[in-house]
């Protein structure tokens, strides 16, 4: 543990979401059961947690589950009993009012039996103006959170109420997470500061791509969200003027362990790894192979089985060619899990941050696209 990094990450104004309350602060009195599709227009850190909580978690409700990202052309009916959700921190996120517009030409708008709920910071900004004059409701995102950091806020207690998941035992998983790390010890306090020196350290030493690989595809969604959060907060001029920054890479495992594996095994020495297993259920779902398999032997082993071969499989394949791997295994994929899974990535990053001398809080070149962009659409 390092408290000098733990002190600079408490008292940043954007830390808010080291301190997660015990419960889903957002919207308490909101009742999202009987909701048919939820309907999520948002962007970035107002989307990517809620997605990947839907995908871990949410089982049938994934077809019931309809992002609004892209302002590309894409239909969508509005049914009476949807629930509309429009989230953005600041409020004029291009994407989000591009699909404001295209919703309010729905043939559904107004007729809906649900009211629309907004999360935004609840000020002046033109999302909170919108919603105050439709008489939506405002489930406010706190001014201590940058946005990459929002899981903790609505932006994930919301999706796990409509999927009728418990957001308190998330909340509570990302609590014990941040009373590990901070006292230094149990087994997420000692995941995180690993990381947190092995981010450092492997920069140092040439390391500068790293690979979150897990072995469960509920997880896809998960690197994603993580691709933002390490390449938004740790790619940045440091104030001596020296560019520094991690290259995320999203992987799934076993589809990248035939796809990208090659490179990381031949290719140049700077990639380390992050292997994510999950315990698998033990349930035998194998079948008598035909006669023409390769594998005649492979009726004894359950799916769980073979995924866990093939982790392993890697992850020695890996260390014998010398790259770095962490292996992390997560004996349940649940909502206490999920909690403490994403608070020990978001420490991670923002400690590594502090670490690598930039602030992990900001993106002014983010901002600088942004400007570009709405100058060529003559918005600016």
């Amino acid at each position: 543990m390092d408290p000098r990094l733990w002190t600079a990450l408490r008292e940043h104004p954007l830390s808010g979401w080291t301190r997660p309350g015990p419960a889903p602060e957002s919207a308490p009195d909101v009742d999202l059961k009987g909701a048919s599709r939820l309907l999520w227009c948002g962007i970035g850190g107002s989307w990517l947690p809620s997605e990947a909580l839907v995908e871990a978690l949410g089982g049938d409700a994934m077809s019931r589950w309809v992002p609004l990202v892209s302002p590309e052309p894409m239909t969508v009916e509005l049914r009476p009993e949807d629930q509309l959700v429009f989230a953005s921190k600041s409020g004029r996120t291009l994407e989000l009012w591009a699909w404001i517009g295209r919703l309010r030409q729905s043939k559904g708008w107004g007729q809906g039996q649900r009211t629309p709920l907004v999360i935004t910071q609840d000020d002046d900004n033109p999302l909170a103006a919108w919603a105050r004059q439709e008489g939506f409701r405002i489930l406010p995102f706190p001014n201590t959170v940058g946005g990459r950091f929002s899981a903790f806020t609505a932006i994930g207690t919301l999706p796990l109420q409509w999927m009728g998941r418990d957001a308190n035992a998330f909340l509570a998983g990302a609590q014990e997470v941040v009373a590990q790390v901070e006292r230094g010890e149990g087994e997420w306090g000692t995941r995180v500061w690993e990381m947190v020196s092995a981010f450092r350290q492997g920069f140092l030493a040439g390391v500068d791509q790293w690979v979150l690989l897990p072995y469960a595809m509920r997880l896809e969604a998960c690197g994603a969200w993580w691709v933002q959060l390490v390449a938004e907060s740790l790619g940045k001029q440091a104030k001596d003027g020296v560019r520094r920054g991690l290259m995320p890479v999203r992987a799934v495992g076993p589809q990248d362990q035939h796809a990208q594996l090659q490179r990381w095994l031949e290719g140049p020495r700077n990639v380390g790894v992050v292997l994510i297993t999950v315990e698998g259920p033990g349930a035998h779902d194998a079948a008598p192979q035909p006669d023409q398999s390769p594998f005649p032997g492979l009726a004894r082993w359950s799916g769980a089985q073979i995924l866990a071969a093939q982790a392993e499989g890697t992850r020695e394949a890996l260390e014998s060619a010398g790259v770095p791997v962490h292996h992390w295994h997560l004996p349940v994929l649940d909502e206490r899990a999920l909690g403490s899974f994403l608070m020990a990535w978001q420490l991670i990053v923002a400690l590594t941050g502090f670490a690598m001398e930039v602030d992990p809080f900001d993106q002014p070149a983010v901002e600088a696209g942004k400007r570009r962009t709405l100058v060529r659409l003559g918005l600016a």
